[in-house]
Formats: C-alpha cells, sequence, structure tokens
C-alpha cells in the first residue's frame, strides 16, 4: 500500500506539471517559453525532459586529449562487445528453448537468472527505491557518456546531453549527428556504437570490485564477520529498554546459535521459532554471588501464580526490569541460608555473573549460587551473554533492525559502508544488465547497429547482394527482438502473478 501511494502521488505530480505547463503555454507567458528554451526542460504526459550543450566543450576535450590511451580504450570496448554479442544471444536462445521445454511454469525456483538484472525494480523495497533511482542515472549517464566520448574522438558532432524521466524511471542519452557517424570507416563506428556497453562492463566490474573489496577497504574503521551490531530498535519492540536490547549493542549469539552476519540473525531468530516451546531446563541458568543477589534484592513475599509459577516482584519492580529468580542448588550443595526465590534486575544480574551454569556445585568460587528465572514452561528463551529475552523471537524479527558492520570507534556509524556498499551492488547488478540487453541484436538497442555494421563488414565482398545483406539483418534482429519480448514478459510473470 505505501508503494502504491508513492506512485499516486508521482503520478499527481506528473499531472500538476502538465496542467501548469499547458495553462503557462496557452497563455503565451513569454518569460516561461524563454525559461523552458533557456534550461532546456520539456514537459509531456508523464515525461519529463532536460537537454542541455552546457559539457560539450568538456566532453570534446577529455574525448581529445590522450590520444593513444582513448584509441586502446575504445578498442578494447570493441573486442569485448563483439565477444559479449554472440555470448549474450545464445543465452538468449538457451533461455528460450527453456520457457518452451519447461512450460510457461510461474515457480520462481525454475526461472533463470539471466534475466534478473535486466529488470531493475521489480524487487527494489520501497525503502530502497532511492538507491534504484541513483543506480538508473549513474548506469544511463556513464551508458551515453561512453557514446559521447567516442563520438568526440571521432569527430562526430556532439549536440548536447539529456535526461529523461518517464513516470518514475530515469534515463541518459546523448545526441550525436547518425549522418557523421554512418560516414566513418567501419572499425571507427564500432568505436562509437561499442561505447556504451563497454562502460557499462567497466562500471559494473569496478562496483563489483568494491564489493569484493568492501570489508578489506573499511577494516581501519568496522569490523566485519563477528557479530552483528545493533542500529535501531522500533519504540514498540519488546526488547527494548534497561533490561533489553539497545542501539549500539553488538550481538555474537542467541542460544547456543552463533551470530557472526545478517544472515546468521535472522536463521537463528527463525531456528527459534521453529524449535518447540523450551522449558526451565533449556532457560538461561547463570552464576551470581551472594553479595550482588543480597544488594539487588527486591523481593516481597512469594505467591503462586494460577499455572504453578512462583512469583515474588512487584509491578512496578516488573516494570522497571526485575525478575523473579529461583536458586538451584543441585544435589552436591550444601543447604541454601537464602530464601528460595529474590526478585532482581534481570540486566544488572547478568552482567555480574561470572558463567552459565544449571546447579550451584559448577560454581568456581565460594558462595557463588546458580540461578534461573522463574517463568511459564511455554515460554521461550534467548540466552546471551548481555539480555535475556522471555517472549515470542518474531517480536525481535519485526522490531530489531541490525548491521554487518560493527564501529570500531564509538563517533562512526554503519550507514555509510552499507550505503556504499549496497549502491556498489545495485550498481554492479544494473550496470551489468543494461550490457547485456543493449548487446542484444534488438531492435532500437546498440546490438541492432552492431551487428548491422558486421553484418557489412562481413559480407562485403558481395556488394551487388545488398538487398540479401539487408534481408539477414533485418531476420536476424526481428528473431532477436521476438525472443528478448518472450523471455522479458516470462519473467514478468514470474514475478508479478
Amino acid at each position: 500500500m505505501e508503494a502504491l501511494n508513492v506512485l499516486i502521488a508521482i503520478g499527481l505530480i506528473h499531472c500538476l506539471l502538465l496542467f501548469f505547463d499547458t495553462i503557462f503555454k496557452s497563455c503565451s507567458h513569454y518569460p516561461y517559453l524563454y525559461f523552458l528554451k533557456n534550461t532546456g526542460l520539456e514537459i509531456q504526459v508523464l515525461r519529463i525532459t532536460w537537454f542541455t550543450t552546457a559539457f560539450n566543450r568538456k566532453i570534446i576535450k577529455w574525448g581529445m586529449g590522450r590520444s593513444k590511451f582513448w584509441t586502446a580504450w575504445f578498442n578494447a570496448g570493441v573486442i569485448v562487445s563483439v565477444i559479449l554479442l554472440p555470448l549474450a544471444t545464445i543465452a538468449i536462445l538457451r533461455m528460450t528453448f527453456n520457457i518452451w521445454t519447461n512450460g510457461p511454469s510461474l515457480d520462481n525456483s525454475n526461472s533463470e537468472p539471466l534475466l534478473e538484472p535486466m529488470l531493475p525494480g521489480i524487487d527494489v523495497p520501497c525503502n530502497e527505491i532511492g538507491y534504484y533511482i541513483i543506480t538508473l542515472v549513474i548506469c544511463t549517464f556513464m551508458h551515453e557518456l561512453g557514446h559521447a566520448l567516442a563520438a568526440a574522438r571521432e569527430d562526430v558532432q556532439l549536440f548536447g546531453l539529456g535526461i529523461l524521466i518517464v513516470f518514475i524511471i530515469p534515463t541518459a542519452y546523448v545526441h550525436i549527428s547518425s549522418e557523421q557517424l554512418t560516414l566513418l570507416p567501419i572499425k571507427n563506428q564500432l568505436r562509437v556504437i561499442c561505447a556504451g556497453v563497454w562502460h557499462n562492463i567497466v562500471l559494473a566490474t569496478a562496483a563489483a570490485t568494491i564489493v569484493m573489496l568492501s570489508t578489506w577497504l573499511w577494516t581501519p574503521f568496522y569490523a566485519v564477520g563477528n557479530g552483528i551490531y545493533v542500529k535501531t530498535i522500533l519504540p514498540n519492540s519488546p526488547v527494548l529498554g534497561p533490561t533489553g536490547l539497545l542501539e549500539q549493542d553488538v550481538i555474537y549469539e542467541i542460544n547456543d546459535c552463533p551470530v557472526k552476519r545478517t544472515e546468521d540473525w535472522y536463521n537463528c531468530i527463525l531456528h527459534t521459532i521453529n524449535q518447540p516451546a523450551l522449558g526451565f531446563s533449556f532457560i538461561l541458568f547463570f552464576i551470581i554471588s551472594k553479595e550482588d543477589s543480597l544488594e539487588y534484592d527486591e523481593s516481597v513475599p512469594s505467591r503462586q501464580k494460577t499455572n504453578g509459577v512462583i512469583n515474588c516482584c512487584t509491578s512496578d519492580s516488573e516494570v522497571g526490569g526485575s525478575l523473579c529468580f529461583e536458586y538451584i542448588e543441585g544435589p552436591q550443595a550444601a543447604p541454601l541460608h537464602l530464601p528460595p526465590h529474590s526478585c532482581l534486575p534481570a540486566r544488572a544480574m547478568i552482567n555480574q555473573s561470572q558463567n552459565f551454569c544449571h546447579a550451584s556445585h559448577e560454581c568456581l568460587f565460594h558462595d557463588t549460587h546458580c540461578l534461573k528465572p522463574s517463568l511459564d514452561n511455554i515460554t521461550k528463551a534467548y540466552e546471551g551473554k548481555d539480555v535475556l529475552f522471555f517472549g515470542h523471537p518474531a517480536d525481535i524479527y519485526r522490531t530489531v533492525d541490525v548491521s554487518d558492520w560493527i564501529p570500531k570507534y564509538s563517533f562512526l556509524n554503519p550507514k555509510l559502508p552499507e550505503t556504499v556498499t549496497l549502491l556498489s551492488k545495485y550498481i554492479t547488478v544494473f550496470s551489468a544488465g543494461l550490457a547485456v540487453i543493449n548487446i542484444m541484436p534488438c531492435f532500437f538497442l546498440d546490438g541492432q547497429y552492431i551487428i548491422n555494421i558486421l553484418m557489412l563488414y562481413l559480407l562485403n565482398f558481395t556488394p551487388h547482394n545488398k538487398n540479401i545483406r539487408q534481408t539477414i539483418i533485418l531476420t536476424i534482429t526481428s528473431i532477436s527482438t521476438l525472443l528478448l519480448i518472450i523471455n522479458l514478459l516470462y519473467v514478468l510473470m514470474n514475478k508479478l502473478l
């Protein structure tokens, strides 16, 4: 519902912009027309276009400088793109064959993963929509910048760069002289056309490298793989408070399940949920000295609940985080000289505890005792060095946000490495997908022009059979476009239905 509200709000904004644009133009507001002309803005139905020539000189300067570097750079792009084109075509043929063989199943587990990066935005959570928009802008800008630099290097006229927003999807584009491009030698044309795909491949590789090296890059400031960091806790969380979890806590274990990364955190919670209800024998027992128990004791006369559980705390003590604990002496211990139950602050007791135990004979030091919480047999328990939680594990899953990045200094926050890593992952997937989908020999994509030039070069020895050459190009392009549409529709059905 939240995503639908956002889409409705964006649609209303487009309608308002179109309404005022129509009003101002129809009333012949020359200052408004002058503003549109000078800024390069154009407003259409669910579309906003911005075109500028401000970067032309800078791009031409970059393209014309360092001639040997750019020549080698764009030659490498041609080689990689020409190699990638048949691989992408074979992959799309294989996927289509699998669709026809297995049938139009809507089971996501059977779908091919190749087209996942080609459909950005389908599975993007609402809280990551900003990453989605920024990633699309970066990937499309780098793609078009590659074409612009290659065109400037080949002395093709550059008219300008632009950004097009179709409803919520932003894309960049470059306007160059197509007439001058077609007059270039075949090799030079390939440099310009393959430059966009090549830049996307380089961008995806750079982003993937950042993701793989992220742990090493942030080592001086953050620790990863040895626990998880509590970022935020919702105000309604049952674990929030002086006796529960606190923000900036580090969690190493849930019951006997080690937690090293966020995946372990969720898996351990899921494992606890799937376990049968835990009894007293599984609830945390810990060691505490007699002095500590007397210092913190807030006990009132014990009373037995209807379910047989002993309660020795007042309501105010329970609100403050105290629990009724039972002394467990064990068969080898001397007679207990303390009351069998004491009301003690849970967090303070656990912090003072020396170790875990099941009976007092396990205590290593003199005058220490083993305690356990007096709770219902059906209550589940989390155990750890610092926190006891009694309740349903799903409450923690819903209300606690954790991070893999543990700051080594108090002034640091895991938001920075998380943002960089997540954005790099988005860029890796989207830029690689954009490269793969653009290299396809389909209509309106770079692959259409690449296959056209390659066929022209390969069949150049038969110039009198121009019609045959055009027929071959049209056939390849049409079949590839049809196959791509089939696969995209198949993946969309698996995602949306």
